[in-house]
């Protein structure tokens, strides 16, 4: 790609921002610009592994709309067993994307009409966001997907929003929560944590009585021991889909009023990170995917 196409693609994707040749130059050598697709296939390919929770934005709308990443192997009448295939291999070939349908639905209809598709996945460094195209929809083993170009450029804006640190399946950490309205009780685990909030899975596997602006009382244990007791509000409620297909989170905002609360917070986080990134490199050692900037 020519410098004029990247300059114009990135000033499509990215209206707000002003870019010259020489802004490029620069954000190319410090890493804000990224254009070696090798690099982006690694982001992409983590993404994968991990089962990353992606933001989709359409046509420079500031809605966002959510998905994941999903494999696509070769399709064999005949496989050839010489011939070994790795999850998330074909993002190598840096020539498609394959997405699970968005959420909340109403993206997949707009996106027949979209021509740019902004992919942001978010690290604890930085938002990376890739600058797609909409190549259409299909079905992998009668799943209905979306499938976009990959990307020509992606840019990294740091310090971008409050990382949540995403909270491994094999961690034993459970939340007991009461609904103080009308003392509902139930037990959950979280999806993600960071000092201020946390995600947690809908208990019932489908949308429950939950509501924003509920208040909750959290119980927060491992290994039957509590850790703590939090206060908190419901900020939203919303469905996702994974490979399985659809689930539900909701979102709560912790009310820290204490230095020893917020302390007691941080040093939990700490912890779910440090298991993060043990199971990291674990995907590292099996999949050769390089997270030293996750």
């Amino acid at each position: 790609m020519s410098s004029s196409e990247l300059i114009n693609t990135l000033q499509a994707f990215f209206p707000q921002t002003e870019y010259s040749s020489e802004a490029v130059v620069e954000g190319i050598t410090n890493g804000d610009i990224v254009v070696n697709s090798t690099q982006m296939a690694n982001y992409l390919q983590g993404a994968l592994h991990d089962e990353s929770l992606l933001e989709v934005e359409l046509n420079n709308d500031k809605r966002v709309f959510f998905c994941r990443i999903l494999d696509h192997p070769p399709e064999e009448d005949t496989p050839d067993e010489d011939v070994l295939y790795t999850k998330g291999e074909y993002l190598e070939d840096t020539d498609h994307i394959i997405l699970t349908p968005l959420e909340p639905a109403e993206g997949n209809y707009l996106i027949n009409a979209s021509s740019r598709i902004l992919i942001r996945v978010l690290t604890s460094q930085a938002a990376v966001e890739f600058c797609c195209n909409f190549d259409g929809k299909i079905k992998i083993d009668t799943m209905p997907v979306l499938q976009t170009t990959f990307p020509v450029v992606a840019r990294q804006v740091k310090g971008a929003r409050e990382y949540r640190v995403k909270v491994p399946g094999d961690m034993d950490l459970t939340i007991i929560a009461y609904r103080k309205r009308d003392k509902l009780k139930f037990t959950t685990r979280p999806m993600d944590m960071s000092i201020n909030g946390m995600s947690l899975y809908d208990p019932k596997g489908k949308h429950s009585t939950l509501q924003t602006d509920d208040k909750l009382s959290l119980q927060i244990t491992s290994d039957d021991m509590l850790l703590m007791t939090l206060d908190a509000v419901v900020r939203h409620v919303t469905r996702l889909r994974d490979n399985q297909g659809l689930q539900y989170v909701f979102g709560v905002k912790f009310n820290l009023e204490s230095r020893a609360s917020r302390a007691e917070v941080e040093k939990l986080v700490a912890s779910i990170q440090r298991a993060r990134l043990r199971k990291l490199a674990e995907i590292e050692g099996a999949f050769g995917v390089n997270f030293s900037d996750w």
